[in-house]
């Protein structure tokens, strides 16, 4: 009897200690936020782009390119949000529409440029206060942050900055 009570207290400590190791998918987010990070990106968890029929507000994954000082002028014009789906006015790129605000027309290259660049499961892209962002469901491989970078850098050298 003691002999069946230590084995299950091994096999308890074991289970906890075992579960304080990383998952796979886990060790792999890690990998791509430090790589983001090396590119420039920041990364933050937000609430999602847009709020689904219920009014709740499901995590989402933001990278990030923050402004720089060359670039730093902030108006009304660039706070802007680019969303894949139905919901908003429809944009000039098939299955993306406008929520909220659209960007100015003359960003508008870039940003077809920047969605072609971009993988295709980037479900939103915005224009704020803090810089350009892609949303991201981090579902690929390090190489779609680059292209990630790639494409916010693309409508970055486009904003005009007078």
């Amino acid at each position: 009897m003691s002999y069946l009570v230590v084995a299950v207290a091994v096999l308890v400590m074991i289970s906890v200690l075992t579960s304080f190791r990383p998952s796979t998918r886990q060790k792999h987010l890690v990998i791509l936020r430090r790589y983001a990070n090396e590119r420039g990106l920041h990364v933050e968890i937000v609430a999602d782009a847009v709020t689904d029929q219920k009014g709740s507000s499901p995590t989402a994954v933001r990278y990030l390119l923050p402004w720089t000082a060359q670039n730093i002028r902030h108006d009304d014009q660039r706070h802007w949000l680019l969303v894949q789906g139905q919901r908003g006015k429809l944009s000039p790129w098939e299955g993306w529409c406008w929520f909220q605000q659209e960007a100015p027309k003359d960003c508008h290259s870039a940003i077809r440029r920047a969605l072609d660049k971009m993988p295709k499961s980037v479900n939103a892209v915005c224009s704020n206060s803090f810089g350009l962002g892609a949303y991201w469901p981090e579902k690929g491989k390090v190489d779609e942050i680059d292209k990630i970078a790639d494409g916010l850098r693309i409508i970055s050298r486009n904003i005009k900055t007078e």
